[in-house]
């Protein structure tokens, strides 16, 4: 041949994730007249009251200088890391074993095996809308649809059953809940989970529980929906990233509720999936068991005290701005406000909206596109309450100058 030709694979070219893509298009101005702020990046290890507890880091010190986590372990993670989990993850109804856990590079190398175990070409799964847009990501990276149902904002962010029941078919996989939510910060009660454990067993579809935000709730306890059933199965994605505030130590895991052993072709097709990408980074997997035995006992309540306090101020806020409103969150890091787009002259979407105020307003939001959804932004709720309070001054400001007179 006397050229060279070259084309990236199909595979790749259905791979897009579009928080990283937003947050590479939607820029804040490098001359802005006041100081700039990103209310945008879910990374709580780089706000200084969210830093990484001193306890987790000497730990994670200490396995790195023992020399004992430099080489391989098992493709599924040390046992000793695996035993730890299990005994914190396992219920009244349902006990894990050591082999029902598997631990991955972060919650989306869990994710991402997960999906590679469940889906061929052609298959589906259900993912909320607004969610996770990394489900979408690895389903097109996989040659499969994610089929996107409708949360209901005005029932705190709970599943619309009718949207579900209209987009299942034989070819769907699994049913995607996020809970508690990122982006929405809802945290579902007991109530709901059973309602959508029976949606599952009718259906007898398998459950990937996106859990990474595990125990992080102000509003109202948050209830693991694998300590709900022994009847569906349950895939629970769970990682050190939010819980302990360490979202660049990238380790995660999968943890398997299957109690009459349904998904036993499953569980060795995990093992197959993780003999090719192995296992984190095995001194941090060692880090686990003394991470939580050692972790104190109002740790996770002195974060989310943190998150309540900044949950509210903006809530206060928003209800003095024009056009916007939202539901008081309950748990994770974030909330998600919704836009009138019709109260507005010139916002044809959210895109737009946080794209005007990234340049009017020096502020950086994520617009509701970036989860699958629209006409909404979510706000990362670990600034300080200074620059978030100045930061939502902005957007009412910015919100009352564009507003239909």
């Amino acid at each position: 041949m006397s050229s060279w030709n070259l084309s990236s694979s199909e595979r790749a070219k259905a791979t897009v994730n579009p928080i990283r893509e937003t947050v590479a298009t939607i820029l804040l101005p490098t001359d802005f007249h006041l100081p700039t702020y990103s209310l945008a990046l879910g990374d709580p290890s780089v706000f200084p009251d969210f830093a990484v507890n001193p306890i987790f880091t000497r730990i994670a010190q200490e396995n790195l200088q023992s020399g004992t986590g430099n080489g391989y372990c098992l493709a599924a993670g040390p046992r000793p890391a695996r035993e730890a989990l299990a005994r914190k993850f396992s219920y009244e109804n349902i006990q894990v074993s050591w082999e029902d856990v598997i631990l991955d590079i972060g919650g989306s190398g869990a994710i991402h095996t997960a999906m590679q175990v469940f889906l061929n070409p052609g298959d589906n799964i259900l993912v909320p809308s607004p969610g996770f847009p990394l489900y979408k990501c690895m389903a097109g990276n996989l040659s499969a649809e994610a089929r996107l149902y409708s949360l209901r904002p005005d029932h705190g962010w709970e599943i619309d059953f009718n949207d579900l029941d209209r987009l299942v078919d034989e070819r769907t996989k699994l049913l995607v809940i996020i809970n508690p939510s990122n982006p929405c910060g809802s945290v579902f009660t007991k109530e709901h989970l059973l309602e959508i454990l029976d949606w599952a067993e009718r259906h007898k579809i398998c459950i990937l529980a996106d859990e990474v935000y595990t125990g992080m709730s102000y509003g109202k306890p948050h209830i693991p929906i694998g300590s709900l059933t022994d009847e569906v199965p349950v895939f629970t994605i769970g990682a050190m990233s939010k819980m302990y505030l360490v979202p660049g130590w990238r380790c995660g895991w999968l943890i398997v509720y299957d109690k009459h052993n349904k998904c036993a072709e499953f569980r060795d097709a995990i093992l197959k999936v993780k003999n090719m990408l192995l296992h984190p980074a095995p001194f941090i997997a060692n880090s686990i068991p003394a991470i939580i035995e050692q972790t104190p006992d109002n740790y996770m309540c002195e974060v989310m005290q943190k998150v309540k306090e900044r949950a509210e101020l903006v809530y206060q806020k928003i209800q003095e701005t024009p056009g916007l409103s939202m539901q008081m969150p309950e748990g994770a890091l974030y909330c998600m406000i919704s836009i009138d787009l019709e109260a507005f002259e010139d916002f044809g979407n959210s895109i737009i909206f946080a794209e005007k105020l990234a340049r009017e307003q020096g502020v950086l939001v994520l617009p509701g596109e970036s989860f699958m959804s629209h006409s909404a932004f979510r706000v990362v709720l670990c600034q300080s309450r200074a620059v978030l309070e100045e930061c939502m001054d902005r957007i009412k400001n910015f919100a009352a100058a564009h507003h239909k007179k």
